[in-house]
């Protein structure tokens, strides 16, 4: 009968609860910083694109050109007009759009997510929308903007945009 040893016992049990629970706050901690972490990323609706998958320069196979920068700006180079609300007229020269204009993620309806760019239409001064579709591709990150014509697509090149 020595009361000693079941002291002792009872000593290491609380100690064992006490390294257990602070363990489990512990991982919890972890785990916590790392989703912060994770989400500071700045990524894209869904969590599926951040700023590194969109931001550089976009080339298409027609000579159309997107520049997206981090800050939202990005520059529109021989992009078609999504159609005549912004602007768009019956000539050739008149379907495409080079100037400025803001972007953010968003997702083309029955599309992937990509990024939607807003502009003034030139000839009706009216808010213009032309999504840019992004999917990833074992030879790079490659998109598509919906109005075009079938087979444009836009490849990003290696170069970051500030």
């Amino acid at each position: 009968m020595n009361h000693g040893d079941g002291h002792k016992e009872e000593y290491w049990v609380r100690i064992g609860w006490r390294w257990a629970l602070g363990g489990i706050i512990g991982a919890t901690a972890l785990f916590m910083a790392l989703m912060v972490a994770f989400r500071m990323e700045d990524r894209g609706p869904d969590g599926e694109l951040g700023i590194a998958d969109v931001v550089g320069v976009w080339q298409a196979s027609d000579g159309g050109r997107l520049t997206i920068r981090t800050d939202g700006s990005a520059d529109l180079e021989r992009v078609t007009r999504p159609g005549p609300e912004c602007g768009q007229s019956t000539d050739a020269a008149g379907r495409s759009y080079t100037g400025p204009a803001t972007w953010v993620f968003d997702t083309y309806p029955d599309e992937s997510p990509g990024v939607r760019f807003d502009y003034q239409g030139p000839a009706t001064a009216k808010p213009c929308k032309v999504y840019l579709v992004v999917f990833h591709q074992k030879d790079g990150t490659k998109g598509f903007l919906p109005q075009d014509p079938p087979g444009v697509r836009y490849a990003r090149s290696a170069s970051q945009v500030g």
